[in-house]
């Protein structure tokens, strides 16, 4: 996955993948947040035919919005300006 995020990147310029997770679906709302640190951008309601909601997520590449970074990396963004 790593490998294809870094292809998006060089062919395509891409800043951000994203993708839908249901909500249910803890298996794979570990590997996207944990593993391969997505941010969820918002929850769609009832986005599933059944009903159910999903997670809108998001890998940023570059440019990364400010309400998904850490306070960390907030101060360092601020020292930089």
């Amino acid at each position: 996955m790593t490998s294809s995020h870094a292809r998006m990147t060089e062919t395509f310029d891409a800043e951000h993948t994203a993708l839908h997770v249901r909500k249910s679906n803890h298996a794979a709302f570990h590997l996207y947040s944990q593993t391969l640190k997505y941010d969820i951008n918002d929850i769609e309601k009832g986005y599933y035919a059944d009903g159910e909601d999903a997670y809108d997520m998001r890998k940023y590449f570059k440019n990364r919005p400010d309400k998904f970074l850490s306070e960390e990396e907030r101060a360092e963004k601020a020292a930089k300006m």
